[in-house]
């Protein structure tokens, strides 16, 4: 084993985990988890450590961004979905290297890989955005930009959806619509056809497409993570796809 410090993406749900993700992690000294930038859409970290045989260390928030103290050589991060997903990865890597600690990253399958489940065309997406929860100190906006950015090439937005673990809050589509809605004064994306994904990876997937300005009416579903696709332009396929989804 090399020795370095891992950042090993595990998948949407522990049955996901690579072989060469397992290899690995059973050769590390300490397993750590990110359990604040993603929580699985099926099972939880005692269903994966029955699968590794070694104990995992959650870290909240504070212990992942400042005290790293995980950071060590042979030492691993387990990453629900994919490693460097979230900008806080990055950051962990440039972290690793002011303490002369090389990094390994062993990617893993995250909602980027069902961004086509509904039948949209994965290369007609553009950049993805996510969508926050506003705060009194903080509300950005710039996600509505890219957003109207991919509209005007005809390209697909997948937009991630705020999630805070610590607090057991967990963004739904119909909130992140009532957010964009508020930002959206020129009613721009009013016509946008829209899909809503729910626990994606799970078997208690589900997939729900409507127009923006229908928000209101589709059905609240309890499961988490979601995610929000706002379609650009439509081919046949793909509109004849998307309806079989729609409630």
């Amino acid at each position: 084993m090399e020795n370095m410090f891992y950042i090993i993406g595990i998948g949407l749900k522990p049955k996901q985990i690579s072989f060469e993700a397992i290899e690995t992690i059973t050769k590390c000294k300490e397993i750590y988890i990110d359990n604040y930038t993603n929580i699985f859409s099926k099972g939880n970290i005692k269903d994966l450590e029955k699968i590794i045989n070694k104990k995992i260390i959650p870290l909240n928030r504070k212990e992942l961004e400042q005290e790293q103290k995980f950071i060590k050589k042979k030492n691993c991060l387990l990453v629900i979905g994919n490693a460097l997903s979230a900008t806080t990865h990055f950051s962990i890597i440039k972290d690793a290297e002011k303490k002369n600690i090389k990094t390994k990253i062993i990617t893993g399958i995250s909602i980027f890989n069902y961004r086509g489940a509904c039948g949209l065309y994965e290369y007609k997406f553009g950049k993805t955005v996510s969508i926050v929860y506003p705060l009194k100190n903080f509300n950005p906006k710039s996600f509505y930009e890219t957003i109207l950015e991919n509209i005007k090439i005809g390209a697909h937005t997948l937009c991630l959806l705020d999630i805070k673990v610590d607090e057991n809050k967990f963004m739904t589509c119909k909130e992140a619509c009532e957010i964009l809605e508020q930002i959206d004064e020129k009613k721009i994306l009013k016509e946008k056809e829209c899909v809503a994904y729910f626990s994606m990876g799970s078997n208690k997937e589900e997939i729900i497409k409507f127009k923006f300005k229908e928000y209101k009416e589709i059905k609240t579903i309890k499961k988490y993570p979601q995610s929000l696709i706002i379609c650009g332009n439509l081919n046949e396929f793909e509109k004849g796809a998307i309806n079989e989804h729609r409630t």
